[in-house]
């Protein structure tokens, strides 16, 4: 099973809607699942490097399969067993019983609760805003671009307003930094006493 050091994983609008149409399981739940190590991996489509996750909930009594952006950790939808099974191929037996068991056998809040120890320390004063982007050998980077003042948000990185003027700053500061704007997949908010950072989507 994974330790999980940071959020990796997040979603497409595509990914939301089909969420909320199939599944009682939150958004973030799912991306605990995943980044905490407790989907499992039932295969990868090589040409588009898509990472296929099950996972078991426990609130639907069901499975469902996760198709994720291998490189970016971005979610693009979320399929019911039959629809994975006739749109891609069927999942073998023995994963059904490592998705549950990986469910019921865990502690998940204590397993956060571990987690969030480390991150219990001094009320920081910044949110940092981060970039991934592929660079020019098509590699996923990450970069620090600048930071916002934390009381100015009520410490909590899901009050930055995502508006003109701050991707105008995402903009102009990964140009200065020699970075190519369109090459910017997601944009990063970390705030230090949070599980885990916010994750946008970006487009420009």
């Amino acid at each position: 099973m994974n330790t999980m050091k940071h959020r990796f994983t997040y979603f497409s609008a595509h990914a939301e809607k089909r969420i909320n149409e199939r599944t009682q399981l939150s958004l973030d739940r799912i991306a605990d699942l995943i980044d905490m190590g407790l989907a499992v991996d039932v295969g990868t489509e090589l040409v588009f490097n898509k990472k296929h996750w099950l996972i078991y909930s426990e609130v639907d009594e069901s499975f469902f399969v996760v198709i994720q952006d291998a490189y970016t950790g971005l979610v693009v939808t979320v399929l019911p067993m039959e629809y994975h099974e006739n749109i891609a191929w069927k999942v073998d037996t023995c994963f059904f019983t490592q998705a549950k068991n990986n469910i019921e056998n865990n502690n998940i809040t204590a397993m956060f609760h571990d987690f969030t120890k480390q991150l219990n320390q001094e009320q920081p004063k910044n949110i940092h805003v981060k970039i991934r982007y592929l660079d020019n050998g098509n590699t996923v980077k990450t970069k620090s671009l600048f930071k916002l003042p934390a009381a100015d948000f009520n410490y909590s990185s899901k009050n930055v307003p995502i508006d003109n003027r701050f991707k105008n700053s995402i903009n102009q500061l990964s140009e200065f930094r020699g970075i190519n704007p369109l090459s910017i997949f997601s944009v990063l908010l970390s705030y230090r006493k949070e599980t885990f950072p916010t994750i946008i989507a970006w487009e420009m």
